[in-house]
């Protein structure tokens, strides 16, 4: 081999060193970003925030910010103090550093004993969270409880209904379940606008009814709480699509539509615990005076501690 030739191969093998090392350090920069957690809403500009609304988790389908939507008084809600959510039973390593950043004072847990014992939540060790549990459907032989996953996993459908089922059971959240509801605008206040995260199984109906009850409580609009409430719909199917495809699979397609039913939003469902409470209290503002046992200034104290103006959510 001559000079020239020598030359040729040697910088020929630097190209493919060279090229191989950018390689490399292109792929290391794309793992860092995909390991890198999406920014929270609140660290977002602006304009990001509302498409960031929902944070992705490995283990959670429903994590929303409920920050940013606009009051009748013309403030705004805090991003980064009020968080709704599915079950915190399936969080990854990743999930659990993640989950510090929120900087949570209080974590409320509607779900029953029995949904607790199937699925306890994985928090972060040495938390210091105040944990709250406000069981809701947690007798035993409840329609919404633990009789009905029984009847489900026997494949027994007779007279199962889920509109039905689910307009009663938000129903008994606006009448029936006050006294927890009242508890946990209490832990709300007590927080004095630290961050908040409550949840129930799919972080849908027990924290729709909760989402929507304190958003009324600090002047959203009506029509505002219920596009909130139905975002549920999509995302609690789209984190057990692989559930439901095994479930037709095995056990055919009358009972997948009926847990697919289930798992799903419905305005009705909420309008439904909205008519409850105007039949029980005669009115929302008769609701949280005498169920929910907010004085005015209480609400002053809530909205004070959980809006602010507008120019201020926009900088």
């Amino acid at each position: 081999m001559n000079h020239r030739s020598r030359q040729q191969n040697l910088g020929t093998q630097h190209l493919i060193r060279t090229g191989a090392a950018l390689a490399t350090a292109g792929l290391l920069v794309a793992l860092t970003r995909a390991l890198r957690p999406a920014p929270l809403p609140r660290h977002l500009p602006p304009e990001h925030r509302e498409p960031g609304r929902r944070i992705p988790f490995d283990g959670l389908g429903n994590l929303r910010d409920l920050g940013g939507y606009q009051t009748t008084d013309g403030r705004t809600v805090r991003w980064g103090v009020l968080y709704r959510s599915d079950h915190l039973g399936r969080l990854s390593a990743r999930d659990l550093r993640r989950l510090r950043h929120l900087e949570l004072a209080v974590l409320v847990d509607f779900r029953s004993n029995a949904e607790k014992a199937a699925a306890p939540n994985r928090l972060p060790r040495g938390h210091g969270i105040k944990v709250v549990e406000l069981p809701l459907f947690d007798d035993a032989n409840d329609a919404m409880g633990v009789g009905l996953r029984a009847r489900i996993e026997r494949g027994d459908l007779t007279g199962l209904d889920a509109a039905a089922l689910l307009i009663d059971a938000n129903q008994r959240l606006a009448t029936e379940f006050t006294p927890a509801y009242r508890q946990f605008v209490a832990e709300l206040l007590a927080a004095k606008g630290a961050p908040v995260l409550f949840h129930c199984t799919a972080g849908k109906d027990r924290t729709g009814f909760a989402a929507a009850i304190v958003l009324r409580l600090l002047g959203v609009p009506e029509e505002v709480i219920v596009a909130d409430y139905l975002r549920s719909k999509a995302y609690s199917l789209a984190a057990r699509r692989r559930d439901l495809l095994l479930l037709r699979l095995f056990k055919g397609h009358e009972l997948t539509a009926l847990v697919r039913a289930l798992l799903g939003v419905e305005e009705a469902y909420l309008q439904a615990a909205f008519d409850a409470i105007d039949r029980e209290y005669s009115s929302f503002a008769a609701y949280a005076r005498d169920g929910l046992g907010l004085s005015e200034a209480d609400i002053r104290r809530l909205r004070d501690q959980l809006l602010e103006e507008s120019s201020r959510a926009q900088s």
